[in-house]
């Protein structure tokens, strides 16, 4: 039967309609803080910033989230275009009717604002909280780190000491110390999900930092006194005064112990000697991993016993090497200067060059040569006490004299004994029981801080943060927050993803380039959901997104591991007109 004009005409209209939009992994995203009730946490906490909105604050943090989350560069100024190509119901399942138009930079500045009056840190806790009862977060180990971030602004006008961070100059982690800075402190537990976090004065110490964190850790994590809590960091939680609190608050810890206490340089050099090295044996299966062994000791700190364990890697530390080198090659080149120097010096006898030579020693430490010394005799003239030429017949007076001469020769035991340093460094814990907490436990769970340093791509990647162009220190601030908060998220479904693949009888996805994994990064989840396209059609008051086609079967394999299925990229809505 031929089809009418008519029918064409409506049909025509019909197709006009229909309009493609970008998913790609966002709504996966937007069912995660579906399901921690991510605005409704916010909202009870954070007070509307304007009743006539017809966007909520934790709705409006969600937007940031998932911007941030976005592969792109991002720029408050510009929010509403990353959403101009995105099905906004699928990212915003509990307000589908969010218009874009209310995604700008004034309401943008203005939720920071809400959000740093409400103090961010009752805010993250709160979204904290969330995830620990939605996802089972064990949260009795804490890996602690911190990071610098360097911003471009002059930031001249504020004040220090009223409660603001303080972005200044400081020790930057970046190697920008022409540029001022925040400190950000990140805490996860085990499996890389942050539980506690802090944005603080750029010029903050990382042990007075720790020091802050240890004293309300129990109190941050709602943790009676007598429960286990172990707490991981980096050496800068390890001073006198850290440790004292450590004990105060019964908090345990595994800490790497710093140069500055002599003890550690003794345990080491007391481990090149005849001691009883633990096998521990490579802590990844990859074919270049380093392998390990322990020395286990005890010694007190302060009067108070601690245990040392000394680890020997198979892989020396390349920055150890090379500043050895450097400390060698800076022995050699000083002392042949001073030996030089001291050969052009006569002797009247042999003994005064022989003491000359001990006396060498005394003066300066060698630690990777030998000197060979060599006394050399030479018969030399007698300068004439007179003036001018001599006479006709004149006796020519000569003196023996001894010069002294050194060949400088590296000391290759005592190279190599340095060397073999390279090799160690000690940890220090509170965990005494060898055999409940074994050398390979406390290594494997201080290995495990990489956890927190993955966090930091948030953080360092210059297309985040520095590029919302934010001139109050407070909604920078407040922005910090809502990167950790987007940080949850992310991790979250990684750790998801990767509990559902750790089963044995759970086939690995495909990753990049095609490659089999069963432990994805959250970027491989993303990669393998994107591109997803769908289709959107609104005729009135009603509107329909639908898949064009079926996904592929790893993509749908990604989204039933990470807990959800297909029908997250679809649905219909009915929207009533506001009077």
């Amino acid at each position: 039967m031929p089809i009418t004009n008519r029918a064409l005409s409506k049909i025509e209209k019909v197709m006009n309609n229909i309009l493609p939009f970008r998913a790609d992994y966002y709504p996966v995203l937007g069912q995660i803080m579906n399901e921690l009730n991510l605005p409704e946490v916010i909202n009870n906490v954070v007070k509307s910033y304007n009743s006539q909105t017809k966007i909520d604050v934790g709705t409006y943090i969600a937007t940031f989230i998932h911007h941030m989350l976005g592969d792109v560069n991002i720029k408050m100024y510009r929010m509403h275009k990353f959403f101009e190509d995105k099905a906004l119901p699928l990212l915003i399942p509990w307000k589908p009717d969010v218009d874009i138009n209310e995604i700008n930079d004034d309401r943008a500045g203005r939720v920071l604002d809400a959000l740093w009056a409400a103090d961010p840190q009752k805010v993250l806790s709160a979204v904290v909280g969330s995830a620990i009862r939605v996802h089972s977060l064990n949260t009795s180990e804490i890996h602690g780190d911190t990071t610098s971030k360097s911003f471009q602004g002059a930031y001249d006008d504020q004040i220090e000491g009223i409660g603001i961070p303080f972005i200044t100059f400081g020790h930057p982690k970046d190697h920008r110390p022409d540029l001022k800075q925040l400190i950000f402190g990140v805490g996860t537990e085990r499996d890389g999900v942050p539980v506690i976090g802090e944005v603080a004065n750029g010029n903050e110490s990382d042990k007075t930092l720790n020091g802050r964190w240890v004293k309300n850790l129990r109190a941050m994590l709602k943790k009676d006194a007598d429960e286990f809590l172990l707490y991981i960091a980096d050496s800068a939680l390890v001073t006198k005064d850290n440790l004292n609190l450590i004990a105060q608050e019964n908090i345990d810890i595994i800490s790497r112990l710093p140069g500055v206490f002599n003890i550690e340089e003794e345990l080491k050099r007391r481990s090149l000697t005849n001691v009883r090295w633990e096998p521990i044996g490579k802590l990844s299966e990859d074919k270049k991993a380093a392998s390990y062994k322990a020395w286990n000791t005890t010694e007190k700190i302060d009067e108070r016993t601690y245990r040392f364990v000394v680890i020997h890697s198979d892989h020396k530390d390349k920055r150890k090497l090379k500043a050895l080198d450097k400390a060698v090659k800076k022995e050699l080149n000083q002392n042949e200067q001073k030996i030089t120097k001291l050969s052009k010096r006569p002797f009247a006898c042999k003994k005064d060059a022989e003491i000359e030579a001990k006396k060498y020693f005394r003066e300066y430490t060698i630690l990777y040569h030998d000197i060979n010394w060599e006394i050399e005799s030479r018969e030399e003239k007698v300068k004439r006490k007179k003036r001018g030429r001599p006479k006709k017949g004149e006796s020519v007076q000569t003196v023996t004299n001894y010069y002294l001469s050194g060949m400088l020769t590296l000391n290759q035991e005592s190279y190599a004994r340095e060397r073999e340093l390279c090799s160690l460094f000690v940890l220090i814990t509170t965990l005494m029981d060898k055999k409940k907490h074994s050398a390979k436990y406390i290594l494997g769970r201080y290995k495990g801080q990489g956890n927190v340093e993955r966090i930091f791509k948030f953080i360092k990647n210059p297309a985040w943060v520095g590029s919302f162009c934010l001139k109050k220190p407070e909604r920078l601030a407040a922005l910090g927050y809502v990167l950790l908060m987007a940080a949850i998220v992310y991790t979250l479904w990684e750790r998801r993803v990767r509990n559902m693949l750790a089963k044995d009888d759970v086939a690995p996805i495909e990753g990049l380039n095609r490659c089999k994994t069963k432990r994805p990064t959250a970027y491989v989840l993303e990669m393998a959901l994107t591109p997803v396209l769908v289709q959107s059609q609104r005729i009135g008051n009603k509107l329909r997104i639908w898949l064009p086609k079926r996904l592929s079967w790893n993509k749908r394999r990604v989204i039933e591991l990470s807990g959800f299925s297909e029908k997250i990229y679809e649905g219909e809505w009915h929207f009533v007109k506001m009077k």
